[in-house]
């Protein structure tokens, strides 16, 4: 054990920090290199004010990283609210059919505005990009079964070009950053 790592475990003792259980082999990925080198400590009075603290990682997408979520228990906050996506700032018949939608709102409340504008962008999503939350939803899943077999085992050479490939295609139709 090298001095710094030495130090760091004396660092955790003195502190009296327990590492919060992470139910997932590596936290951290790249190719054919992986590691469990993230970690949540936190001290034993907070294990006593929150007796059932978890942690778990949630899916990557884009980072080397899982990103790891603490709380007292996992969940679900219902469907994701309505948002615009970054590929249609670049779809020149986006502002046309945004302006005419606004207009045609004029004398709403900006809060009714923005709740009407919904159906009209999902229609006209539809209609551009086809489907595109399936896609998005395909990708993420498809990202997430490539880690899930990656925890257990090896991946293939081409199985990493193949996510990489996907990686960029969930770029490029990903929603803006929540």
């Amino acid at each position: 054990m090298s001095g710094s790592m030495k130090d760091f475990q004396d660092f955790i003792q003195d502190l009296q920090l327990c590492d919060v259980e992470l139910r997932q082999n590596f936290t951290w990925m790249r190719r054919s290199a992986a590691s469990k080198i993230d970690r949540v400590f936190v001290d034993k009075e907070f294990f006593l004010t929150f007796p059932r603290l978890l942690a778990y990682c949630k899916n990557r997408m884009f980072s080397d990283h899982f990103p790891i979520v603490v709380g007292t228990s996992e969940i679900w906050w219902g469907p994701t609210p309505f948002r615009t996506l970054d590929c249609w700032l670049e779809e020149p018949s986006f502002l046309g059919t945004f302006k005419k939608e606004w207009v045609r709102l004029t004398g709403e409340p900006l809060e009714m505005k923005l709740k009407l504008l919904e159906k009209p962008l999902q229609k006209w999503n539809w209609e551009i990009f086809g489907h595109i939350d399936t896609k998005i939803w395909a990708f993420r899943e498809e990202l997430a079964r490539l880690d899930d077999l990656a925890q257990t085992s090896e991946l293939a050479h081409c199985e990493w070009f193949i996510r990489e490939a996907i990686q960029t295609q969930l770029w490029k139709h990903q929603k803006s950053p929540t």
